[in-house]
């Protein structure tokens, strides 16, 4: 084998120095970025259900109505999921400051998944993240829909959406039932969420559907009065004239601390008291129709798995199926605590697990 000559050894000194400049020139643009920034760094999964991570969201959320936003330097690239729910969380608070043109420094996911989520609801504008083509979108991706409204009225795409749920099971109840909870969500939020002095333009309600072969998902997300705000009020409206000892084995406690009960127990007696603002007969009867089919799971051979979720303020709630047929009710932190960060207004799930 000949020897290098010295000026072979030159010219690849230059062409290793050269390469190293092009491969570094974006990096030492992004460190010089995020120095001059507060970076936040988030970790492989997206997710309001975990403390840490809700924490960063709630701060990312926060920075725009205080104008701190071009403060913060987002780091995407350890972000492998996104929660369904805190994706359409994120989304429905960015679109109410959507006229401030806000533009983060942001640094991209090194997984296609995240990526195509942000690409897909549109996030990657306001995160200051680069698109990517529809071809590099993957299945799981491409069969979320998401939809918003600012009245009771499904838009039409949406309508025709959620028709698909009826091909997928023989006893058309359950699409009945599911398809009843949506529009009574929508409902609740137009008419009970936003009180008469919120900004007309920010009474808004946002969707976000999969379903296909594998499973149905449903999310509604609205940002008006929380669940734990108007519960004490619904509960006792609905307890009006049972006997102390009732309304005591119902509440577990006297009446009187309820004003002591955690969001996520204020969450849980709501939901399972079917309590709302007004007395109108029916009404939460869809959102009860779920938590049966939860209840219920073992007597629909087309289900392996049902679960409803929520979130509300400080507080957290989880009711989910078992293989038994018997159903686990729990909150995200331990005996009903809340989580230390508040959201903004209330987010809701179903996610339905076909065999």
């Amino acid at each position: 084998m000949k020897k290098t000559t010295s000026e072979q050894k030159s010219w690849l000194k230059k062409l290793n120095i050269k390469v190293r400049k092009s491969h570094s020139k974006k990096d030492r643009t992004i460190r010089l970025i995020s120095h001059s920034k507060k970076r936040i760094e988030f970790n492989k999964k997206l997710s309001l259900f975990h403390g840490n991570e809700r924490t960063k969201i709630i701060k990312v959320l926060r920075s725009l109505s205080k104008n701190t936003y071009n403060q913060l330097y987002l780091d995407f690239r350890k972000l492998e999921l996104i929660e369904p729910l805190t994706a359409l969380h994120i989304v429905h608070v960015l679109n109410k400051y959507e006229d401030l043109d806000i533009r983060f420094k942001s640094r991209h996911s090194q997984s296609i998944v995240p990526r195509a989520v942000f690409t897909l609801l549109g996030l990657d504008k306001v995160l200051g993240l680069s698109k990517i083509t529809k071809n590099k979108h993957i299945e799981i991706v491409d069969n979320w829909h998401m939809f918003s409204g600012n009245n009771c009225d499904l838009p039409e795409d949406m309508q025709n959406h959620i028709l698909m749920i009826y091909q997928k099971f023989t006893d058309q109840n359950i699409p009945f039932k599911l398809v009843t909870a949506i529009n009574e969500a929508i409902n609740n939020v137009i008419q009970h969420a936003y009180t008469k002095s919120s900004n007309i333009d920010f009474q808004k309600w946002y969707a976000l559907t999969r379903i296909d072969e594998k499973c149905i998902v449903v999310v509604v997300s609205d940002l008006g009065v929380t669940i734990p705000e108007t519960a004490p009020l619904s509960i006792l409206e609905v307890l009006q004239g049972k006997a102390n000892k009732v309304k005591e084995a119902i509440l577990g406690a006297d009446l009187a601390s309820l004003k002591d009960h955690s969001d996520s127990k204020l969450i849980q007696l709501a939901t399972n008291l079917d309590t709302t603002r007004t007395k109108e007969k029916g009404r939460g009867k869809g959102f009860n129709d779920i938590l049966d089919l939860v209840r219920r799971t073992d007597e629909f051979p087309e289900i392996k798995q049902v679960h409803t979720s929520v979130l509300s303020k400080s507080g957290s709630y989880l009711l989910q199926s078992n293989s038994d047929g018997s159903a686990k009710e729990l909150s995200l932190n331990k005996n009903f605590d809340d989580f230390e960060s508040k959201i903004e207004g209330t987010v809701i799930s179903w996610v339905i697990r076909l065999v």
